[in-house]
C-alpha cells in the first residue's frame, strides 16, 4: 500500500490508544521510515489536520540524536498519518524494570534530548515508556512529540487512552494550568521511578483515584520497592513536587544531578545488554528482513542483512537470507529483460506495420531478417519475414 504518492506500507509493527504504526519505506529516497496512521476519530475535527501540520511544522526543526527525526504528515483519503525515521529498537516498556545503573545512562538520554527540546520552547506533554525507544547500541530515541496537544480534547473521549496518559500527568495538567517544562519534569519522575521499580508509584482502581493522588499523594520512597541509593529518592521525590516551583527547574538540571550522585555510572563507556540478549536481536532482524523481502525492497533488505550479519555473524536465524535475496534480484532481473524484450518486440512489429503499409517492403525485409536474428524463437517474426518474402516474389 503506498500513501502520499511516497511511501509504502509493508507491515504492522505495533497498535495503541493513537494508532496504527507500521514499517514502511520512502520509495523515493529509499530508505526505512515508520509510519503511524492515527485513530480515524481523531481526525473528526475541522481543524485537526491544521493543528497537526503546526505541531509537526515545529517538530520537523527538532534535530538531536536523542530525538526521533519527523518526516512528514500527511492526509491520505480519511486518515491522519505520521512519517518518522524507523527506529530499530525495543520500547522502554518492554525493558522495565532495570537496575537503577543500568536505568540512568538510558534516563539520561531522555533528559538530554527533552532539554534540547525545551530550549526550543517544545514540550512533549506524554513523556511514556511507549513513547522512548531503545536501539541495540543503548541510544535512546524520544518519539511523538506534540500529539497529546494536538489532539487535544479527542485523547479525552477514549477512556483507554486517558487513563493510559494520566498514568503520568501533571497536576497542572489536571487542573488545566498553563504548562511548562516542569510539567514534562513531573511526568520523568513517574518515568524514573517506574524505569527502576518496574511498576508505577500511584496504583489506583479508577480514573478519579488516580487524579487524587496525582493532586494531593506524594509517590513512594523508590527505595521502598526498589534497591537503589538515597539520592534516587530525592531525585523522584524533587521531580515529583505537586507545585511546579519545588521541582529540577529544567531538565539540565535533573541530569546534572544524577550525574553528580553517580559519576562512576556515567563514566563508563556506554554499554547495553538487552534482555533476551543477541537471540532476541536476531530474531528482530530476521522480522524486518521479511518485511522488506515481502514489500519487494531487496537493496534495503540487503543493507539490513550486512549489518545483521556484522553484529550476530554466529546467528542461525539469518541463514538462508543470502539465497533469498540472491534469487530474488535473479528474478526481478529476469522480469526486467522480459519487459524489454516485449517492449522491443512490440516496437519492431509498430515499424514493420509501418513500412509495409508505405509500401517500403525492403526495408521492412532487412528490419524482419534482423529481428529476427536477434530473436530467432518468436514464431511471428519467421511469419513475418516470410510474408514479406512472398510479396516481393509477387
Amino acid at each position: 500500500m503506498i500513501i502520499g504518492q511516497q511511501y509504502k506500507i509493508l507491515t504492522e509493527l505495533g497498535a495503541g490508544g493513537m494508532g496504527i504504526v507500521y514499517q514502511g519505506v520512502d520509495v523515493m529516497l529509499e530508505r526505512e521510515v515508520a509510519i503511524k496512521r492515527l485513530r480515524n476519530e481523531f481526525s473528526s475535527s475541522p481543524d485537526v489536520a491544521e493543528r497537526f501540520r503546526k505541531e509537526a511544522k515545529i517538530q520537523a526543526r527538532l534535530r538531536h540524536p536523542n530525538l526521533a527525526l519527523l518526516f512528514s504528515f500527511l492526509k491520505d483519503g480519511d486518515s491522519f498519518y505520521i512519517v518518522m525515521e524507523f527506529v530499530d529498537g525495543t520500547p522502554l516498556s518492554k525493558m522495565l524494570p532495570m537496575p537503577w545503573k543500568e536505568a540512568l545512562p538510558v534516563f539520561a538520554q531522555i533528559l538530554e534530548g527533552l532539554e534540547y527540546a525545551h530550549s526550543l520552547g517544545v514540550l512533549h506533554r506524554d513523556i511514556k515508556p511507549d513513547n522512548i525507544m531503545v536501539d541495540p547500541q543503548g541510544l535512546v530515541k524520544v518519539m511523538d512529540f506534540g500529539i497529546a496537544h494536538v489532539l487535544g480534547s479527542a485523547r479525552q473521549t477514549r477512556e483507554k487512552t486517558i487513563v493510559g496518559t494520566l498514568e503520568y500527568v501533571s497536576p497542572e495538567q489536571i487542573s488545566g494550568k498553563e504548562l511548562t517544562q516542569r510539567s514534562d519534569i513531573y511526568s520523568l519522575g513517574i518515568l524514573l521511578f517506574e524505569l527502576i521499580a518496574g511498576r508505577l508509584p500511584f496504583q489506583a482502581e479508577n480514573e478519579f483515584q488516580l487524579l487524587r493522588q496525582h493532586l494531593e499523594t506524594p509517590p513512594p520512597k523508590l527505595s521502598s520497592v526498589a534497591e537503589c541509593p538515597p539520592f534516587l529518592d530525592q531525585a523522584v521525590e524533587k521531580a515529583t513536587a505537586k507545585a511546579p516551583a519545588d521541582r529540577f527547574q529544567s531538565c539540565r538540571a535533573m541530569v546534572d544531578f544524577l550525574r553528580s550522585n553517580a559519576p562512576e555510572v556515567f563514566a563508563a563507556p556506554l554499554a547495553y545488554n538487552r534482555r533476551g540478549g543477541r537471540e532476541d536481536e536476531a530474531r528482530r532482524c530476521a522480522t524486518r528482513i521479511e518485511a522488506l523481502l515481502g514489500g519487494d525492497e531487496l537493496e534495503l533488505a540487503a543493507q539490513v542483512l550486512d549489518r545483521a550479519k556484522a553484529d550476530y555473524p554466529d546467528q542461525s536465524r539469518l541463514a538462508g537470507f543470502d539465497t533469498r535475496i540472491r534469487e530474488a534480484r535473479s528474478l526481478r532481473e529476469g522480469a526486467s529483460k522480459q519487459q524489454e524484450r516485449i517492449s522491443e518486440l512490440r516496437d519492431i512489429f509498430g515499424k514493420l506495420g509501418a513500412l509495409e503499409s508505405s509500401g517500403n517492403l525492403k526495408a521492412a525485409r532487412t528490419v524482419a531478417h534482423d529481428a529476427l536474428e536477434r530473436y530467432p524463437r518468436v514464431p511471428a517474426l519467421r511469419i513475418a519475414l516470410a510474408s514479406l518474402t512472398e510479396k516481393r516474389s509477387d
